[in-house]
């Protein structure tokens, strides 16, 4: 089913000032919204047709490109489980897939065209110091609210070398499994949100390397499968994850643009939705897949579609 708008009691020490319209607060500052694990209550499952408004919020990428940002957090990887991340992002621009973000623009419209300014659909990542930063867990191998502050604190501001402020961008905080994440495969998947870092509105998503603990969030597992496209379950799991973040990112940057009424985004409509399973191809090692480049099979979800008949899609 769908990825949902879900409250993780999260203190950001760099919060914004309230929580925004048709989310529910956190104790202190934002909401997060995220994906959950699978089969746990969807908001709006009991709507055959739900419907996905705007609420006067940016999108991102009307003027331009949006800049993704990796913070690696941990010093414990598998051993192709960043190349395959960095494949994922390096060509995922431009992809059917993404495309369907162009649906949505700074206007209540089923579709957007013309001067609506839809999302361009263009990302901007390469595998360099400029787009990825490498933290071998400064801030200690617990992930919570204080400590995403003081990771995206050093790793934006005080570090040597450390990644612009960016304001359009998008930061992916990935952590190693080794990392403890409370709340992660319990109560959430991934989830994004945004914070005040020196000033400056970043947006960011915390996306965690499951290992052991990822079976309930994980595609190919949630649908009776023991394998994954890739043969690494972490970062075949993290993908899926990062396509759900990323599309409600730049739909709902700020957490005051799309969504439903129930605080659904358009990648919780179509959360653990792949398409007709039994018509998806199958991989070298038996796993099922529904989008391919960078020489990779990836299983990611479709997302839901803002046009005059909305569902789920894949372009």
């Amino acid at each position: 089913m769908c990825r949902y708008s879900v409250s993780l009691a999260i203190i950001c020490l760099l919060a914004m000032a309230s929580a925004t319209m048709g989310k529910e607060a956190e104790d202190s500052g934002d909401s997060t919204v995220g994906k959950k694990p699978f089969g746990q209550h969807q908001t709006d499952s009991g709507s055959s047709s739900p419907q996905i408004l705007w609420h006067g919020g940016p999108v991102l990428g009307t003027t331009g490109s949006v800049t993704l940002y990796v913070i690696y957090y941990g010093s414990n990887w598998p051993s192709t489980t960043q190349t395959l991340i960095n494949a994922f992002l390096g060509g995922l621009s431009g992809t059917p897939q993404f495309n369907v973000n162009k649906t949505y623009c700074e206007k209540n419209t089923p579709a957007c065209s013309g001067n609506d300014w839809p999302f361009e659909g263009l990302l901007d990542y390469s595998v360099d110091a400029v787009h990825v930063f490498h933290d071998a867990a400064v801030q200690g191998n617990t992930v919570n609210s204080s400590a995403i502050s003081k990771i995206l604190q050093y790793a934006l501001v005080t570090a040597p070398g450390h990644l612009p402020l960016d304001s359009n961008g998008i930061y992916m905080l990935i952590t190693d499994p080794t990392i403890n994440v409370p709340g992660f495969g319990t109560s959430f998947c991934a989830y994004h949100t945004r914070s005040s870092v020196a000033g400056i509105d970043i947006k960011w998503a915390l996306i965690p390397e499951p290992g052991s603990k990822g079976a309930s969030c994980d595609g190919n597992f949630a649908n009776g499968q023991t394998v994954t496209p890739n043969g690494d379950a972490g970062a075949d799991e993290m993908v899926d994850s990062i396509m759900h973040e990323l599309s409600e990112t730049v739909t709902d940057p700020d957490l005051n643009a799309w969504y439903t009424s129930n605080g659904a985004e358009n990648g919780d409509l179509c959360n653990y939705n792949y398409g007709s399973w039994a018509s998806l191809p199958v991989a070298f090692n038996g796993a099922k897949f529904n989008a391919e480049w960078g020489g990779k099979h990836w299983l990611i979800q479709m997302i839901w579609k803002n046009m005059a008949t909305p569902g789920c899609a894949a372009k």
